[in-house]
């Protein structure tokens, strides 16, 4: 009698490269953490992530007298390729001035800046999106083709939660999928219509 249980093997097999960068994206803290381990599969550029900002503004909050809410938009980068973008709205007065100053002067990702604080991160909504046939290098040289949509809160063990992000997930990651293990298998799959992962 066979087993109706899947092993780890035919359960990624089964999955769509989208769904594996989904659950890829859900074994680590921070997105920062878990683009710099999935570039660094073989075909994709693994040089360090850094991040275009796009803008930032801050504003005082209404509740109370906490400080300052603050919202951060970047493009996360490897090389010369966008791997994601990401709105950031973050609780700036509870943070210490050395982290405020890196948000605000430098190119570092928000989840490097605070990963000494040991960040944890709930999803609270993904969706898969309309994505291309797997996608060639060639096509992606000048666009930014987004395949997932995730939303989610940040926190730590003392501050509780610090940041909510809005993430959006680019077809550059799913170049080079050829491992049914890892990144993929090289296959021409139908491209997904959008559909709803997560949502809490």
């Amino acid at each position: 009698m066979s087993s109706s249980i899947l092993n780890a093997t035919e359960w990624h097999v089964l999955m769509t490269p989208v769904r594996q960068l989904y659950f890829h994206l859900m074994s680590f803290p921070t997105a920062t953490s878990a683009l710099t381990a999935w570039i660094a599969a073989p075909g994709l550029d693994s040089a360090p992530i850094r991040v275009n900002v796009v803008g930032q503004v801050k504003r005082h909050t209404r509740i109370g007298r906490e400080g300052f809410i603050a919202q951060r938009r970047v493009r996360l980068i490897s090389g010369s390729h966008v791997l994601s973008e990401a709105t950031i709205v973050y609780r700036e007065h509870i943070l210490s001035n050395e982290f405020r100053d890196k948000l605000r002067s430098t190119d570092l990702p928000f989840g490097h800046i605070i990963a000494s604080l040991g960040p944890s991160r709930r999803t609270t909504f993904a969706r898969a999106l309309g994505a291309p046939l797997m996608p060639r290098l060639a096509d992606l040289e000048n666009a930014f083709t987004p395949v997932l949509d995730v939303h989610a809160t940040i926190s730590t063990a003392v501050h509780g939660p610090i940041a909510r992000v809005h993430e959006t997930y680019g077809a550059y990651l799913l170049v080079k999928m050829t491992s049914p293990l890892g990144h993929g298998h090289d296959t021409q799959s139908r491209p997904p219509r959008a559909s709803v992962l997560a949502r809490t």
